[in-house]
């Protein structure tokens, strides 16, 4: 399955750099995991082409334990948001399990054709475009809630 998510995660190597040591630390962490998660998903639902909303709607945050959290698309199919992130070469669609393709139109007509020939699209890193406005406020906000819970000066 090609589900996208951006990781948040801190390891002990994070928290003997920041000279933390003992306990007090975890709930300012968590703080700052979820208020980046809350711009995370914002940033991404405004980064996501508009198509038709699908991908937009379909994002999501998930906290799967403490100072830990995930953004991730619910869509049906997978692998959409790589086509949108890298983008596609021109290719064509066959038919291939009946003799023709059948589709209807804007105008309300049904088509019957053995094959469409799908245009290629320009990648829309909407994905790397939310880490990189979302890595520096993680810092912030860990920072910001360190202090504020008076564990740092």
């Amino acid at each position: 399955m090609a589900t996208f998510s951006i990781d948040i995660k801190f390891d002990d190597s994070y928290f003997k750099k920041l000279g933390l040591k003992g306990e007090g630390y975890e709930d300012a962490l968590d703080t700052a995991v979820d208020h980046t998660l809350d711009d995370a998903e914002n940033t991404m639902r405004r980064e996501a082409p508009i198509d038709t909303g699908n991908l937009r709607r379909s994002i999501s945050k998930f906290k799967p334990g403490k100072c830990q959290g995930q953004i991730h698309s619910s869509l049906h199919n997978p692998a959409y948001w790589i086509y949108i992130q890298y983008g596609t070469q021109a290719h064509a669609v066959k038919a291939r399990k009946k003799p023709y393709l059948k589709f209807k139109t804007k105008d309300g007509k049904w088509h019957s054709v053995k094959e469409v020939k799908i245009p290629a699209r320009a990648p829309n890193p909407f994905v790397t475009r939310t880490a990189r406005k979302v890595a520096p406020r993680l810092t912030q906000y860990v920072h910001e809630e360190l202090k504020n819970s008076g564990v740092v000066e």
